[in-house]
C-alpha cells in the first residue's frame, strides 16, 4: 500500500488521517469483496503493532469483523478491537424480519463480546430497543466481561417494553480499576440502584439516563462518587422527586431534566453551573449561586402558564443570564409588570401555542434592556377564525402603543406569523420601539426548517420543507398580504424586511413527497 514500515511511524506523526482513508478503502476492496491477492495483506502486517492497531481500530465493525475471518493477523486485533457499537443496523439485521431481529442480535452480541472477554473494551455501544424477551442473565454477563479497567463509555439502551425488568448490576461499578476509568454512563429503559459501595467514578464526566428507574437516595450516591461530572441528562426518570445537584460537582456545566414526571422540587448548588435546561411540570427551583448561569431553557408539556411563570420566578435566578428560551401552551393575557428584569439577557427565544398570547411577551421586553435578538414561534394550527385582520386599522388598540423604547433590540424573527389582528399588533408595536432594529423577518410556515434548497447530487437525495395542510398554506398566503397591507410601510428605510412565503415546491395543494 505504498508504506513502509519505517515510513509508517513519520506518517503517523505528522498526521495519519489521509493514510488511514487509503487504508479503509484498501481493506474493503481486500477483504470485504474478497480479494484474491494476498501482497498487501502481507505488507499491511509487517507495519509496526500500534500503527496496525490504530488503523484497525478506527474501521467500521463489520469490516473489522470480515477482515479478522481472512487473516490470523486481523482476528488477534479483532479480539483487541475496543469499540464497539453493537445494534440491528452496524451488524446487518435490519434485512432479516423484524421479529427475527432479538434472536440474531442476541446471538451475535453474545459472541462477540465472549471473544472479547478479557482483553479490554474501550467503548460499548449497546442498542437493544428490539429485545422485548431477553433474559436478563445474559445482560449481567456481558457487563460483567465489558466493564472492566480500560472502559471509558457505556450505553447501554434498551425498551421499557420488555416482560422482564432489568436492574443494572451496580457490582460491575463496584470495582475501583473499573470504575476509576469510565468516562460517560448512558443508560435506558432499566432500574438503576447505586449504593454506598459503588466505586469512586472520578473520570466520569458525561451521565445520561432515559427512562431510569433510580431514586433520590439512588442519584444522591452515584453523584457523590462523581465529583468530575461535567454534563447531566435526565429523560422521564419518574422516581426522582427532589433532585439535589451538590456543591462537589465543581466541574458540572450542563443540566438538562426533561419529563420527570414526580419531580417537585430541584436544588442547584453546583457553582460552575452555565446551562440548564427544564422540560416539565412547573416545580420550585433554586439555585445558590446563579451568577455562572449564562443559558436556560424552560418549557412544559401543559397548560402551566409557563410564561407568568418565568417573569415572576426567574429573575432571581437568571440575573447574569444571556439566552433565555420558554416554551408555553397557555397564559393569561396579562403578566405582571415587576421591577425585576433580566439585566444582561442578549437572545430570547419564545414558543407560544395560541397566537392571542403574545400580548404578554412586552412585558419580557421592557424587562429586557439589554436584548439584541428575539425569536417567536408561533403555531397557526390553533388560531380563532374571528380573531384575524379584517379591514379596520390593524394598529388602532391603545394597549400597543409603546411605553418604553428596546434600545439594543437589532434582530428579531417571526416564525408561524398569521394574520391574527394580536400578532400583528405585536410586531407593529416592534418595529415603532425599536429604534436601532436591523432585521425583521416574518416566516408565515409554522417551523423554521426550510431544506429545499439543500442537495446531495452525490446521493441524489432531496430534502423537503415541513408538511403544511391546505389551511395553514391558505393561511400564510393570507399573512403575506396582511404584513404587506399593514406592517411594510411603517418599517423604517434602513431595516431589512422579510416576509417568507410558504415554499412553491413543497407547500403546495398537490405536493407529493420525494426522495430519489
Amino acid at each position: 500500500m505504498g508504506i513502509s514500515a519505517v515510513d509508517a511511524p513519520r506518517a503517523f506523526s505528522m498526521g495519519i488521517s489521509a493514510v488511514v482513508r487509503g487504508t479503509k478503502q484498501r481493506l474493503r476492496e481486500l477483504f470485504c469483496a474478497n480479494s484474491r491477492s494476498t501482497s498487501s495483506q502481507d505488507a499491511f502486517e509487517k507495519l509496526p503493532v500500534d500503527i496496525m492497531h490504530h488503523i484497525y481500530s478506527i474501521l467500521p465493525l463489520r469490516d473489522a469483523a470480515r477482515a479478522a475471518c481472512v487473516s490470523h493477523g486481523f482476528l488477534l486485533l479483532w479480539r483487541c478491537y475496543s469499540n464497539l457499537k453493537l445494534d440491528v443496523g452496524t451488524l446487518g439485521l435490519a434485512h432479516k424480519k423484524y421479529e427475527d431481529w432479538e434472536i440474531f442480535l442476541i446471538d451475535i452480541v453474545d459472541r462477540i463480546l465472549r471473544n472479547h472477554s478479557g482483553n479490554g473494551v474501550e467503548t460499548l455501544d449497546l442498542g437493544l430497543l428490539c429485545c422485548k424477551n431477553i433474559d436478563p442473565s445474559y445482560l449481567d454477563r456481558w457487563l460483567q466481561i465489558v466493564v472492566r479497567l480500560g472502559i471509558k463509555q457505556l450505553n447501554l439502551q434498551m425498551t421499557t417494553f420488555k416482560k422482564k425488568e432489568y436492574s443494572f448490576p451496580c457490582s460491575v461499578l463496584s470495582d475501583d480499576a473499573a470504575a476509576s476509568s469510565i468516562r460517560s454512563i448512558c443508560l435506558g429503559g432499566c432500574a438503576f440502584r447505586p449504593t454506598p459501595t459503588l466505586g469512586c467514578l472520578r473520570r466520569l464526566k458525561a451521565l445520561s439516563l432515559f427512562c431510569v428507574q433510580i431514586t433520590d437516595e439512588g442519584l444522591g450516591h452515584l453523584l457523590s462518587k462523581s465529583f468530575a461530572l461535567e454534563h447531566i441528562y435526565l429523560y422521564e426518570c419518574n422516581e426522582i422527586i427532589c433532585l439535589k445537584i451538590p456543591c462537589m460537582l465543581q466541574q458540572l456545566q450542563v443540566l438538562t431534566v426533561k419529563m420527570c414526571e414526580r419531580l417537585q422540587v430541584v436544588e442547584i448548588n453546583a457553582p460552575r453551573l452555565s446551562s440548564f435546561h427544564f422540560n416539565g411540570n412547573l416545580v420550585k427551583i433554586s439555585v445558590v449561586d446563579p451568577s455562572p448561569l449564562r443559558d436556560v431553557s424552560f418549557s412544559s408539556p401543559c397548560r402551566s402558564r409557563m410564561l407568568s411563570y418565568a417573569r415572576t420566578r426567574l429573575p432571581s435566578i437568571t440575573r447574569n443570564v444571556t439566552s433565555l428560551t420558554l416554551l408555553s401552551y397557555a397564559e393569561d393575557v396579562n403578566i405582571p409588570m415587576l421591577h425585576s428584569k433580566f439585566p444582561r439577557l442578549k437572545k430570547l427565544e419564545v414558543k407560544i401555542k395560541r397566537p392571542q398570547d403574545v400580548m404578554c411577551l412586552v412585558s419580557f421586553l421592557d424587562a429586557s434592556p439589554a436584548l439584541d435578538s428575539f425569536i417567536l414561534h408561533v403555531d397557526v394550527n390553533v388560531m380563532r377564525p374571528d380573531s384575524v385582520v379584517g379591514g379596520e386599522n390593524a394598529a388602532d388598540d391603545p394597549r400597543w402603543k409603546p411605553q418604553c423604547r428596546h434600545d439594543c433590540l437589532r434582530e428579531v424573527r417571526i416564525i408561524g406569523f398569521s394574520s391574527e389582528k394580536n400578532l400583528v399588533q405585536f410586531v407593529i408595536y416592534i418595529v415603532e420601539s425599536t429604534p436601532r432594529l436591523e432585521s425583521i423577518t416574518l416566516d408565515t410556515t409554522f417551523l423554521s426548517g426550510r431544506s429545499c434548497d439543500i442537495n446531495d447530487k452525490s446521493r441524489k437525495m432531496k430534502m423537503w420543507c415541513s408538511m403544511m395542510t391546505e389551511g395553514c398554506i391558505a393561511e400564510a398566503h393570507r399573512a403575506v398580504k396582511v404584513a404587506n397591507r399593514y406592517i411594510a410601510e411603517r418599517v423604517p428605510s434602513g431595516v431589512r424586511f422579510q416576509v417568507l412565503e410558504p415554499c412553491t415546491q413543497c407547500h403546495t395543494r398537490t405536493r407529493r413527497v420525494l426522495w430519489y
